[in-house]
């Protein structure tokens, strides 16, 4: 009986929770999509007793959050948020200080790769930016697009991707730098030179030992891989594609030529007519796991919105496999369904209108989540962090979810 009333109260408390008689009376809510934290530790003071549970090993451990998360995250917002694991904290980096154009603008420059530490996941604490921007004439100058970083064979690698046109490096460059420590101090291994044209670099280290950085590099290369030399900070072989974005029609003049329009970095490029899929307008964000045999390669498109799909192989080399179900998480916006030609069919009570770009980690439950960003239709400049778990069938495909907006109680029991 007792669990049957616990299980009732979590099912209700994200609505209300009345214990008159232990003198609380006030209403859970949310603020500024945050739970109050005071309030939830008063409603779970309030179980042992509530419930009749007298026995503290009867008392289950709760994981409790709301998305999307901004409580101690920079007041410009943040987007393509990579969660991890060490020590006795969580660590979060992310792009920094973007607005929806993704142009770095005046009193919102970009200033590094910013570091984040939390104990729950709810609350973040800025520590500092364990990548500094140089000097102006440093090809690693602009945007420090989204950073990640990765322990392998016990030293911390943090990604970044930048530009710097005033010196020969339009578009996006990759680089990385190596420490001994989650909040360093980093050194720069591509201080000279950068990794290679490309964006949203990620590396994965295989069972072998092998490194292998996986990136994303216009339509034609799409989402590819290569080895990699961590000290020398070279590639070892020629870069492979591993996807592709789906099809599209271009637009042309009537002499057959191809129309161009200003990219949101001003350079110019087709204009696309039709779009064929959810992933057709370009694919990026990738993000590398593996699962009971299987290599699980994640990816986003902003076609319709922005949302996350994944393809799968039995080997890092591939062939990947573009998974039937796609997308699996993520959220429509209605003007760009409309715009690039869609039916819009989200969550109408959603507050979403894009979520995309996700790593992987290993959350409080000891499943795996994914980490990402969420854009809300009623504070569009201030992208923040979305998390959620990863549901797998029998097979190993990944369920499709909507991303979560209301309070989420996850046992830590079972």
């Amino acid at each position: 009986m007792n669990g049957v009333i616990l299980t009732l109260l979590l099912i209700l408390s994200p609505y209300y929770l009345y214990a008159q008689d232990a003198g609380y009376s006030e209403t859970l809510k949310p603020i500024d999509g945050n739970w109050s934290e005071k309030r939830i530790n008063e409603w779970y003071a309030q179980l042992p007793r509530l419930t009749g549970v007298k026995n503290t090993q009867e008392t289950k451990s709760y994981f409790s959050y709301c998305n999307p998360i901004r409580n101690g995250i920079d007041i410009h917002g943040i987007r393509d948020c990579q969660v991890l694991r060490d020590g006795d904290w969580w660590y979060m980096t992310a792009t920094p200080r973007v607005n929806p154009s993704q142009k770095e603008i005046k009193g919102n420059i970009v200033e590094g790769v910013p570091l984040y530490k939390s104990k729950d996941l709810t609350k973040w604490t800025f520590v500092k930016y364990i990548v500094e921007r140089p000097s102006p004439n440093s090809w690693y100058y602009r945007r420090f697009w989204a950073p990640e970083i990765h322990k392998i064979k016990g030293k911390y690698y943090a990604t970044f991707n930048c530009s710097n046109p005033d010196h020969d490096y339009p578009g996006q460059w990759m680089g990385y730098a190596v420490a001994d420590n989650i909040e360093g101090p980093y050194t720069v291994v591509t201080q000279k030179k950068p990794l290679g044209n490309g964006n949203d670099l990620t590396f994965y280290e295989d069972t072998d030992g092998r490194v292998y950085a996986f990136y994303n590099r216009g339509r034609e290369f799409g989402i590819g891989f290569c080895e990699i030399d961590l000290k020398k900070g070279k590639f070892i072989g020629k870069p492979v594609s591993c996807i592709l974005p789906e099809k599209v029609d271009y637009e042309s003049d009537k002499d057959g030529n191809l129309i161009k329009i200003p990219g949101y970095d001003g350079r110019l490029i087709p204009k696309i007519k039709k779009y064929y899929d959810w992933d057709a307008i370009g694919i990026e964000g990738a993000y590398v796991i593996k699962r009971n045999g299987i290599y699980y390669l994640f990816y986003s498109s902003w076609t319709r919105g922005y949302e996350i799909g994944y393809a799968t192989a039995r080997n890092i080399r591939g062939p990947w496999k573009k998974h039937e179900g796609n997308p699996i998480y993520g959220a429509m916006n209605k003007s760009t369904c409309h715009k690039n030609g869609f039916i819009w069919s989200g969550d109408e009570n959603s507050p979403f209108n894009q979520v995309g770009h996700n790593e992987v980690f290993t959350g409080p439950d000891g499943r795996l989540w994914l980490s990402c960003h969420g854009i809300t239709n009623n504070n569009p400049e201030q992208p923040a962090l979305v998390i959620d778990p990863i549901d797998f069938d029998e097979e190993g495909n990944i369920r499709k979810k909507i991303p979560s907006y209301t309070l989420q109680t996850i046992s830590l029991d079972e």
